[in-house]
């Protein structure tokens, strides 16, 4: 399995519905119960039509038309996490007196980190989904550093979609501090990585009395470990 190889880097969850008029009477309530149930959180933003907070490894958005939680980590989707989405969900659900959802989805992404962006373009060149030049192409060289793959599918129908994508890609992280201070005030760390990211949802009309989350992450856990060697062959 290839994802055996990989670490979780983050979860995305989201959902979207007609306008929630019930958060300006209720924003308050709303952001006691989220916070009862992720006890670190701060706002950072609140406007008309959404509220912001942060936290450790979290950024979680209540709007009028759209929710969203965002965890970072490996354990970004364990059970204590998954628990707490579902219960955020809940809180969604009652507080804005949500009865239709327009769409519904999860996206996690994994990562493989690499000494270089060669070493990751190559492991993903191995996989054999795309064919990569063996002569310099549009006057760029094949040996530049900066080079990278992405490769996406989707695919989609009136109810659902599933995405994934793979990606190579190198980031760069820099802090300058005070020189007066500190000896080494140039901080830099630079990650090559290989990305999988998977995105999977329901579309149209979804009963959110009806919606059970633990099925829906037991089955977009189930479908991607099942399906990604259908696409990818190790």
């Amino acid at each position: 399995m290839i994802l055996d190889s990989f670490k979780l880097l983050n979860t995305t969850f989201q959902i979207t519905y007609s306008e929630a008029y019930m958060l300006w009477d209720r924003a308050g309530e709303i952001a006691e119960r989220v916070r009862s149930i992720w006890p670190d959180l701060k706002l950072s933003e609140g406007r008309p039509k959404q509220q912001t907070f942060e936290g450790k490894d979290i950024t979680l958005q209540t709007g009028l038309t759209l929710s969203t939680i965002i965890l970072n980590g490996e354990n970004s989707l364990d059970q204590n996490k998954a628990r707490k989405i579902k219960e955020t969900f809940e809180v969604w659900r009652q507080s804005l007196e949500l009865h239709d959802l327009q769409r519904m989805s999860m996206l996690t992404t994994y990562a493989k980190e690499f000494s270089s962006m060669k070493e990751a373009n190559a492991e993903l060149i191995a996989l054999n989904i795309a064919r990569w030049p063996s002569t310099k192409v549009f006057d760029q060289p094949l040996e530049s550093e900066l080079n990278g793959l992405e490769i996406f599918f989707r695919f989609e129908d009136k109810d659902s979609f599933s995405t994934l994508k793979l990606k190579c890609e190198r980031t760069i992280y820099k802090v300058n501090l005070d020189p007066e201070y500190i000896n080494d005030s140039d901080i830099e760390s630079i990650k090559n990585r290989l990305l999988i990211t998977f995105d999977r949802g329901m579309l149209g009309t979804i009963d959110a009395k009806k919606f059970r989350f633990d099925d829906w992450v037991q089955g977009y856990q189930h479908v991607l470990r099942r399906d990604i060697e259908k696409l990818i062959k190790v």
